[in-house]
């Protein structure tokens, strides 16, 4: 079983590897060298694993085939390597042809072996030459390492590394067996062992040198958290194996003592990997030194995005922006600073962080200059302290955890700067670190610029519909002094009556309850407020028809439909009809009349109002008519038809005008129709009745 567990770990290993090899891209070149040991070596773990049920002879012929094939492979790559350095000598071919011609005199050997001597034990002979094959790779490692210039070196480290760990356990593992006189099963099946561990720096060796042809892509994530894996579980080994130490004592606490070991190490484990600044220490080790590029720079773009676009309430943008920016060198906060009117730089949000609040950094002081328009960052800690303000470290900054400044350049200007803390795992930033950084602010300064506008923007649109409303109660309070002017007008006339004085205290009553009215109408809650009611037009037709009794020009009322509701303020439909009303009696002539009438069409209630007048054209109609500031009337304000209509569409139904020059106007308030509200009014006074 041991040899089918150890075994199994590495051919499941390899076989890992062969896929992303073959899915990613074909081989070539050296990565078809690669690709056929990686073959070989998992046809070999399968084999070993299963050679309890069909013996050993074939696990034996593979495995000399899988150390040839990987000397093989070492000596092309070292042949390339002294190529490479022009290094063109006689003996540069010595070590990979020795090497292999060992491994094929080694495979024709175990192979006689297998097929006329089945089921002997490894004679010295065989030893013998895994011990040599041994030492010759061993060998060629050394002289790749050797022979590879300084800066191709960080290349093929991982590969020298895999190699020489498989060739010095198999050494090991064959100079054990000469001195202890045989093999050793456990060292044996710890081949597989060995194997699986060569994986992740073969992997590492394709993903630093894509020039093999071999495109495998190695997840930064699944790498860390495979080192991290693989540290936690050295770590139990190590802690259970001395804790079975210490079990062996005698004693009454020796249990104790080696439960209170593991469990301790257990949670000294779980507090170690739960601790920040470790993990992101370790991240950055990774980074540095297993891949050609500090990030991902895909990740990194994905993650500011995902930053930036959340959409938790509870997180301001100037939050998120922050965040955005910190991550990228894993510093747990920092200060925003953006630009004021005046041209200057002060903290809109902190996070994490302490600054003083009030902080004004001028937009002319040396500080922002050191951003040379936005193109390189500032490391804060890195500039000496001076006495004066505009040379060092800023008044500000000074006694803070302040680290780094990123500008945000937004078209070619600084609206602001990011000041980072320190992260939580101490690093070198280098040109990468810079660019990225200047990137993603970059993203920021987008970000912030869109939702200042978009911010200007509605307090725009509330401006305008507060200047729409005002313009509409302007049309209105003329109406209301045309009526108090026409008062003061017939007062010394009719003064001495009472009916008329009477009259005109009803008058002034009615005046200032509309000026209260229109007042309201100001506020932003007004028109929400004013359509929250189901009216019943036919009461405020009567209404204003009754306020133009004794007019030049008779209203009447034509109710066909009774018993409608429409959703609509009773003071604006009132305000609608005594405007359109009242343009039809000065359109009109006198001894005429003007009718306004109720009907109900397709599921809306309709509310004509006719007049016999001179009529409109139709490009007055199309043109000017609704357009608002334009009047044709003296001393008008031209806004009484655009607001009707305008009152009518809040209300969700809609004007019409029908006219013609010479054949009066017909214009058609159209308001939907509440059906069931006005089916149980009906009821309700059917059953009153």
């Amino acid at each position: 079983m041991i040899f089918l567990a150890c075994f199994g770990f590495g051919a499941c290993a390899f076989l890992v590897l062969i896929t992303l090899m073959v899915v990613r891209r074909r081989p070539q070149g050296f990565g078809l060298g690669i690709l056929a040991a990686c073959l070989v070596t998992l046809l070999w773990s399968v084999a070993a694993a299963l050679q309890t049920w069909w013996g050993p002879e074939v696990a034996r012929v593979l495995e000399g085939a899988c150390y040839a094939g990987w000397l093989l492979t070492g000596a092309t790559v070292l042949a390339a390597a002294r190529t490479s350095s022009q290094a063109r000598t006689a003996g540069t071919l010595i070590i990979p042809v020795s090497a292999a011609a060992i491994g094929i005199a080694g495979i024709a050997n175990d192979s006689y072996l297998a097929l006329f001597h089945p089921g002997a034990l490894l004679t010295s002979s065989q030893i013998l030459d895994r011990i040599v094959i041994s030492v010759c790779g061993i060998l060629l490692v050394e002289n790749l390492f050797r022979n590879t210039t300084a800066g191709r070196r960080w290349h093929v480290v991982p590969f020298c590394i895999a190699l020489g760990a498989l060739f010095a356990y198999n050494l090991f593992l064959y100079c054990t067996a000469v001195a202890l006189k045989g093999l050793d099963p456990s060292l044996l099946a710890g081949q597989g062992i060995i194997l699986a561990l060569c994986v992740p720096l073969l992997l590492l060796t394709m993903a630093r040198n894509p020039e093999w042809d071999i495109d495998v892509h190695v997840s930064r994530r699944a790498v860390f958290h495979g080192v991290t894996l693989t540290a936690t579980g050295l770590f139990l080994l190590v802690a259970a194996a001395a804790a079975s130490v210490l079990g062996r004592i005698s004693g009454q606490w020796a249990t104790v003592v080696e439960l209170a070991l593991f469990c301790g190490s257990v949670v000294l484990l779980l507090t170690v990997l739960s601790t920040e600044s470790i993990r992101s220490r370790l991240r950055r080790i990774i980074a540095e030194n297993f891949f050609s590029m500090r990030y991902d720079y895909r990740t990194e773009w994905l993650r500011s995005i995902s930053t930036l676009s959340s959409s938790h309430a509870q997180e301001p943008l100037s939050s998120r922006a922050i965040r955005a920016i910190a991550d990228v060198v894993d510093s747990p906060g920092g200060a925003l600073w953006l630009q004021d009117a005046g041209g200057n730089y002060a903290i809109t949000h902190q996070l994490n962080m302490s600054l003083s609040p009030g902080a004004i950094e001028p937009g002319s002081g040396s500080f922002v200059g050191g951003f040379n328009d936005g193109t390189q960052i500032q490391e804060i800690s890195r500039k000496p302290v001076s006495l004066a303000a505009t040379a060092g470290v800023p008044i500000w900054a000074r006694g803070t955890p302040a680290w780094l400044a990123v500008p945000l350049v937004r078209q070619a200007r600084m609206i602001g700067f990011v000041v980072l803390s320190r992260p939580r795992a101490s690093g070198v930033l280098n040109w990468e670190s810079s660019e990225l950084l200047l990137t993603i602010g970059q993203q920021v300064a987008g970000y912030l610029t869109e939702e200042s506008a978009t911010r200007t923007l509605l307090e725009s649109r509330s401006l305008i519909d507060y200047s729409k409303n005002f313009a509409f109660v302007i049309h209105d309070v003329k109406n209301v002094a045309g009526q108090l002017a026409l008062m003061i007008a017939n007062f010394p006339k009719y003064g001495e009556q009472a009916e008329f004085r009477s009259d005109v205290l009803r008058g002034m009553e009615g005046s200032v309850k509309k000026l209260r009215d229109l007042i309201n109408r100001l506020r932003p809650d007004a028109v929400s407020a004013e359509q929250s009611e189901n009216v019943d037009p036919a009461k405020i037709i009567r209404d204003v028809v009754r306020e133009f009794d004794g007019s030049e020009v008779e209203v009447l009322a034509e109710i066909v439909a009774s018993e409608r509701l429409v959703r609509i303020s009773p003071s604006v439909l009132k305000t609608i009809l005594v405007h359109l009303v009242r343009n039809a009696v000065e359109a009109s002539e006198r001894g005429s009349a003007v009718v306004v009438g109720l009907s109900c069409e397709n599921g809306s209630a309709c509310i004509d109002v006719i007049d016999r007048g001179c009529g409109m054209n139709a490009d007055f109609v199309r043109d000017s008519l609704f357009a608002p500031l334009l009047s044709t009337k003296p001393g008008g304000h031209g806004i009484g038809a655009y607001q009707a209509r305008e009152l009518v569409r809040a209300a969700g139904g809609d004007l019409a005008v029908t006219t013609m020059l010479g054949g009066g106007t017909t214009i058609r308030i159209i308001l939907p129709e509440r059906a069931g509200e006005r089916s149980a009014a009906h009821l309700d006074r059917t059953a009153a009745e």
